[in-house]
């Protein structure tokens, strides 16, 4: 797949912010400069830098140019929930846009990919995740699997409460993993490119497995700080 010039252009300017050619508080050069140092046109210019307010590196102002607030691409959304309440506020705060569902029975990949048994039963529900409300850059893709025989309402409306939550053991785990075509072109990323991995399994009081979120974010858009 190719690569768009304006895709092409924020990843340049997201290298140049992570290796500190432009610091915190300097300003990018203007679009005038940008579409003369890349021969593009002002439209393309436009939508990278738009991309990179998206993710919250910069502040652009009328007169005031286009300054770098931020480092690392973190805006104010956390792919890794610490608690239930995280957990409940990921569903309220964001959605799919127009997702995918279907009936599977676990073939041997995806059986090892969720943890299951091979030829069981599960139903999916999986597409891009975006913020709700007029902010709606694509945050990850997001595949949820739920056990075949269970109600399906609550994934489908994106409903939960703490106590929903509360009611399930969550093994969340973080791994690496490549982005595929398809997620890639859903997210604007470069197809083959890193992404972080959330997983996170849901296991009932008796310990069954009853649902699993996949979460897969381009890894040059997310960082995860702990404070020990």
């Amino acid at each position: 797949m190719k690569t768009t010039q304006h895709h092409q252009l924020a990843q340049d300017l997201l290298a140049q912010i992570a290796d500190g050619t432009f610091a915190i508080g300097d300003r990018l050069p203007t679009e005038e400069q940008l579409c003369a140092d890349y021969g593009l046109a002002r439209g393309t210019v436009r939508q990278a830098l738009g991309r990179l307010d998206e993710l919250g590196l910069i502040s652009r102002r009328p007169r005031a140019g286009t300054t770098v607030i931020a480092s690392v691409p973190m805006a104010d959304y956390q792919p890794l929930a610490q608690s239930a309440a995280d957990i409940v506020a990921l569903a309220a705060e964001t959605r799919l846009v127009k997702p995918d569902s279907r009936e599977v029975l676990a073939d041997a990949t995806l059986a090892r990919r969720i943890g299951v048994r091979r030829g069981t039963a599960w139903f999916v529900l999986e597409g891009v995740r975006a913020r709700r409300g007029p902010d709606k850059a694509a945050l990850c893709w997001s595949e949820h699997y739920l056990r075949g025989d269970l109600p399906r309402q609550n994934l489908l409306r994106g409903e939960f409460t703490a106590d929903d939550v509360a009611a399930t053991r969550v093994e969340q785990t973080i791994s690496a993993s490549l982005l595929d075509a398809h997620m890639a072109s859903a997210l604007d990323a470069e197809p083959g490119s890193a992404a972080l991995v959330i997983t996170r399994r849901n296991r009932n009081r008796s310990g069954r497995l009853v649902s699993v979120g996949i979460h897969s974010h381009p890894a040059d858009r997310y960082a995860i700080t702990m404070e020990l």
